[in-house]
């Protein structure tokens, strides 16, 4: 942390050398507002002083350098006071203090020097001061804290483009031989072009340009840079590239651009600069160049339409429904182990969900309004959340204005091609849009989904099995598997497993965590069988967005996961559920990847292979199975394992083959 503090002092340190030098027509109240802005934002202004000083005094001018100098003394003594500390977030009082200040400096120093006073100059030096101090103050804002609003805030936009371009401005044509403007310019063109889009990118292009044209007195920069910007940016926006391919756009326009209309971007000066900037723009660090929206994260409050209540309403009402299941399901019994922290617990990661809103890049959300404008669709406002597991889902409060129905579906490949996020349309969401204002609703698409196939067995024909099993989809994206073994075989043994599966379902579902709701079943089976009867427990939960899968077991037999020639076996030791209380739930989490099997099987499954390393003959089936498909290999499985013993089976048993796709 002292390190990267010490680097960003050094860095305005040598902002402030080149504002120092950014003398206009013979005045710089720029150096003056810099300084102001940099004590009233917390920045290190003992090094920035030094790097204004030390600006002023390259350009020779000792009589401005002595008054801006005074100034400057002026104005720290002034924030060192502790009874003038209330003018600190005072930007109005405070930039109105300094022009003043700056005033009676003019005034003090001429008579000092015997100089002739000119009153207009006074005027239009403090006039700037004061707009200097306000603009700089949200441009430091804007890179102290997160330079990223430069996107969301157009005054935090204006600001750090001011404070760009006085450095531009101060900035020497040459140092030697090295060709440091122009270099800095084609470089920064490069950097806010791909990093911030065509809006910010565009009107930092015009601006530096006009600049570099003014310092060198050749006006054909402006009109050249300006449009091999435009055309670098349509070309990659066709494209669809990445940086490399960006650096060589540019690099070709350029020279395309120089051949045939502008000499001046040929010269050796200009040949120079683009090629040591985009040597630069290429080498230069990943996370420099991440795009503003992966690492926005701004906080905004929860959206305040009738719309979004209703929406907040309805997600309440799906909780309140999912405790009422639950009350069903332990109904008259005792030992539940649920208690009101719990409930507490559940009920403010509820509301933490709702509150996590994210800003939307409003060039982005200006494309999605008016591409759905053209479509007779109009949006009274666009939400964007960050959920807890981190990904996003998007609300969009929306009608038609006139003629047909709009179809949700339309809508959601709109925002998916602005966004370049894939997106599913969620099951609260409108299915379209209609002539009143409805919330569409928008999640992230998984990377994965599953293919499943289900076998679920009975030892004798004419007998219910005593397997249960589950499988389907739970909050954000994850995929939920289940099989419970109940003991022994029948109508009881499926009673008992089946209270495990629905128990573990609907705390899940209502959004208990994992290992929680495992123990509040446990402890409920084992209070009300009081160890007379148990239920195996073999769980999985495949995050389908990174395609983790969490395995929980109690009791339960081998999983297996194949993977092309490779099997791996998880295996169990621990008691099944309803045994003791505080019976120990065995857990693990396994990567998984695109065509992976994953087979969980009942001990009826495995009891069946009559051979005495079961698991290993399992294995051996696996591998040798050409099976694509769960079903296929389900069959095979099942089909294979009946006739080792005659078509029939020692247990009851049952099989979840599961493999993983990646999402189209």
């Amino acid at each position: 942390m002292k390190i990267s503090n010490a680097f960003r002092g050094l860095e305005m340190a040598a902002a402030g050398f080149f504002v120092g030098r950014a003398f206009v027509a013979g005045i710089n109240p720029f150096a003056v507002g810099f300084l102001t802005a940099a004590c009233l934002t917390g920045e290190n202004v003992w090094l920035i002083i030094i790097g204004l000083t030390g600006g002023m005094a390259t350009t020779g001018s000792v009589y401005k350098a002595f008054e801006y100098g005074i100034v400057m003394l002026m104005i720290m003594i002034l924030f060192e006071i502790k009874n003038t500390i209330n003018i600190r977030g005072r930007n109005f009082l405070s930039a109105f203090i300094v022009s003043v200040l700056l005033a009676i400096g003019d005034l003090v120093t001429g008579s000092f020097f015997e100089k002739d006073i000119n009153y207009w100059e006074i005027i239009i030096s403090s006039i700037i001061l004061f707009a200097s101090v306000i603009i700089f103050i949200k441009g430091m804002e804007g890179i102290r804290t997160d330079y990223m609003s430069v996107v969301t805030d157009n005054e935090t936009a204006i600001g750090i483009i001011a404070i760009s371009a006085a450095v531009l401005y101060g900035m020497p044509l040459f140092v030697g031989n090295i060709v440091v403007a122009q270099s800095f310019v084609i470089f920064s063109v490069l950097y806010t072009l791909y990093k911030f889009g065509f809006g910010i990118g565009l009107a930092w292009t015009v601006i530096s340009s006009a600049i570099l044209s003014a310092k060198s007195g050749e006006t054909e920069y402006l009109v050249a840079l300006v449009i091999t910007a435009i055309t670098v940016y349509a070309f990659n926006v066709f494209f669809d590239g990445g940086r490399l391919l960006f650096a060589v756009l540019y690099l070709v326009i350029y020279y395309t651009a120089g051949f045939t209309l502008y000499d001046i971007l040929l010269t050796g000066e200009g040949q120079m600069a683009v090629l040591s900037a985009l040597l630069v723009f290429v080498l230069a660090p990943a996370k420099m160049m991440l795009s503003v929206d992966e690492k926005a994260n701004y906080y905004e409050p929860v959206g305040s339409s009738p719309e979004w209540g209703r929406l907040v309403v309805n997600r309440v009402n799906s909780l309140a429904d999912a405790f009422k299941r639950i009350e069903y399901t332990f109904a008259g019994d005792t030992g539940s182990g649920i208690g009101f922290n719990d409930v507490g617990l559940i009920i403010e990661n509820f509301t933490n969900q709702l509150n996590e809103l994210v800003p939307i890049r409003k060039t982005i959300e200006a494309e999605i309004v008016d591409e759905l404008s053209k479509r007779g669709v109009m949006v009274k406002n666009i939400m964007l959340i960050k959920n807890q597991d981190e990904h996003y889902e998007v609300y969009i409060n929306a009608r038609v204005r006139r003629g047909s129905l709009v179809a949700a579906d339309t809508v959601k490949r709109i925002v998916e091609d602005k966004m370049k996020v894939r997106l599913l349309l969620k099951d609260e969401s409108q299915g379209i849009v209609s002539r009143n204002y409805g919330m569409l609703c928008m999640t992230e698409k998984p990377d994965f989904r599953c293919e499943t196939a289900v076998r679920r067995l009975s030892k004798y024909e004419d007998e219910i099995s005593g397997d249960n099993f589950y499988i389907g989809d739970i909050h954000n994206g994850q995929k939920l598997l289940l099989i419970s073994d109940g003991m022994g075989n029948g109508e009881n043994a499926s009673r008992d497993s089946n209270r495990v599966i629905d128990s573990l379902e609907e705390l899940l579902n209502a959004g208990f965590d994992k290992e929680m709701s495992i123990k509040v079943v446990n402890s409920y089976l084992a209070d009300k069988n009081k160890g007379e009867s148990f239920s195996t427990l073999d769980m999985m939960i495949i995050d389908l967005y990174s395609g983790c899968g969490r395995i929980y077991k109690q009791g339960a037999a081998t999983t297996f996961v194949k993977r092309g020639g490779w099997i791996e076996m998880i295996k169990s030791t621990s008691l099944p559920v309803g045994i003791v209380p505080d019976a120990v739930c065995e857990k693990c989490m396994k990567k998984l990847y695109s065509n992976d099997m994953i087979v969980m099987v009942s001990d009826g499954m495995l009891e069946s292979i009559l051979f005495e390393n079961k698991e290993d003959y399992m294995r051996e089936l696996m591998l040798n199975s050409d099976a694509v498909t769960p079903d296929e290999l389900a069959d095979e499985i099942v089909d294979n394992i009946k006739s080792l013993g005659g078509n029939r089976l020692k247990d009851d048993a049952t099989i979840i083959v599961c493999k993983i796709v990646k999402s189209l």
